[in-house]
């Protein structure tokens, strides 16, 4: 006699108790799903993916001191459930989240509309295509930094502006994906085909090249100091000159760098 297959072992994240009790009812009489966990805050969340693993999470996107997002990000990828993601973002932006194997319900959303994420979502689960998973977060993320950028739609106003304190970079690093705040890097320099993000507490090598890292950061702080250098005014002590008209940048951490001659007006012009 075969056995019945597991269950799919679910957790539900919403700063908001009435948002919970709402899946959850929506989830109930499902005999495919066993609710693990509840949790009202990104903190919990990680903790409580860590400990339960579930196979399914139903996150939200805007939650005080964590988003959505930055949960997934502190989490390995080989330990990634599938997650249909809980927002209320507008429609707009909702098409650049809108991907096959991760699904979104707009709030406040109906049962059928649900019921559709629900089915893609254990279909997903029951695939255990976590390498597809990846790709798919990874497009999520690329997304996301782009309408936080101030991408613009077709008419050429802003898509969406990214909320006060939410400015957040999201690298891929050794199968992780870290958000990472701006004013936290000193210094960015390039390896050959990666580069080297050095942050307050950690140093990320990334598969990218400096000029697109450069795209990434906000001009009126990131400055290209040599060919191979950005670095961050924010924490930057003192500039001197040096030999042949060249420059030193000292950063507050007492890092000295170099500033090359093609680049100097353009240390100047920011400060």
């Amino acid at each position: 006699m075969n056995a019945p297959p597991a269950t799919i072992r679910t957790m539900i994240v919403d700063d908001e108790v009435l948002a919970r009790q709402n899946v959850e009812a929506l989830l109930r009489d499902d005999s495919e799903i066993t609710i693990v966990a509840q949790c009202g805050n990104g903190t919990q969340a990680t903790e409580a993916i860590k400990k339960y693993q579930p196979d399914l999470l139903f996150l939200d996107v805007q939650m005080p001191g964590m988003t959505g997002f930055e949960v997934l990000a502190k989490l390995p990828v080989e330990r990634l459930p599938q997650v249909v993601f809980v927002t209320a973002y507008d429609q707009f932006a909702l098409q650049a989240f809108e991907v096959q194997a991760v699904d979104y319900v707009l709030k406040p959303f109906n049962r059928a509309r649900f019921a559709e994420a629900l089915g893609r979502a254990k279909a997903a689960v029951r695939k255990h295509d976590h390498k597809d998973f990846s790709r798919r977060l990874d497009e999520i993320m690329s997304a996301l930094q782009k309408l936080r950028d101030g991408a613009v739609n077709k008419g050429g106003t802003p898509a969406i502006k990214a909320h006060e304190g939410e400015d957040r970079l999201f690298i891929r690093c050794d199968g992780e994906i870290h958000a990472l705040s701006p004013d936290d890097i000193l210094w960015v320099e390039s390896d050959g085909d990666y580069v080297r993000l050095h942050a307050t507490d950690k140093s990320l090598f990334v598969r990218m090249s400096l000029h697109r890292m450069m795209e990434k950061l906000d001009p009126t702080h990131f400055v290209r100091i040599h060919r191979s250098t950005i670095v961050n005014l924010k924490h930057m002590r003192k500039a001197s000159p040096s030999l042949y008209g060249e420059y030193a940048v000292e950063l507050t951490n007492g890092t000295r760098l170099k500033v090359s001659r093609t680049f100097v007006h353009d240390l100047k012009a920011h400060i």
